[in-house]
């Protein structure tokens, strides 16, 4: 009896070292909350992160993610790490230079095209020089105060605390994220 329950132990203490493992370095998943990513991500759905593959080559112009901002307030943290994650795309890269102007985003002086937003931004932001280590995230629900992104932060993200690619959304329905 008590080696049948040592047997039980170690193959349950080994599913949640794999199951901790697989999540830290493999995938998560994770809950979309909000409309910020709108309309390519919809509130409530759950999405697949590859956490590997910024392991191997960094973040690509397009790219949609999952980061920590930790002083952001008002969203809800990781179930499991209890810190703050956001999902935005990636705009630009570190050494390239990013501005708004007439609700169009430019990199490198080139206009960015996005066929993914649905609203032009009502902004403009002055030309500014990403640094390495660094990127630049928006939302893609371009609506004024819709999300929380590089411009509200005043600030690029740190290419540390990008968590993972978001790979599929799983429920409430399968499908890719481009």
């Amino acid at each position: 009896m008590a080696k049948e329950i040592w047997s039980w132990a170690k193959t349950i203490i080994l599913a949640i070292i794999l199951a901790l493992i697989i999540k830290n370095y493999v995938f998560a998943f994770y809950i979309v909350d909000g409309s910020s990513m709108e309309p390519t991500l919809q509130d409530g759905q759950v999405l697949m992160v590859n956490n590997f593959t910024y392991r191997i080559r960094e973040p690509q112009r397009g790219d949609v993610i999952i980061f920590v901002k930790d002083e952001v307030t008002g969203q809800r943290g990781h179930w499991l790490t209890g810190r703050k994650a956001l999902v935005k795309r990636v705009i630009a890269l570190p050494g390239d230079t990013v501005s708004i102007r007439n609700g169009q985003v430019f990199v490198n002086d080139q206009a960015l095209e996005e066929d993914y937003i649905e609203c032009a931004l009502s902004e403009n932001l002055p030309a500014i020089t990403i640094e390495e280590g660094e990127i630049y995230v928006l939302g893609d629900n371009r609506r004024p105060g819709a999300s929380l992104d590089s411009r509200s932060f005043l600030s690029p993200v740190k290419l540390s605390d990008v968590l993972g690619r978001v790979e599929y959304v799983i429920l409430p329905s399968l499908g890719k994220v481009d």
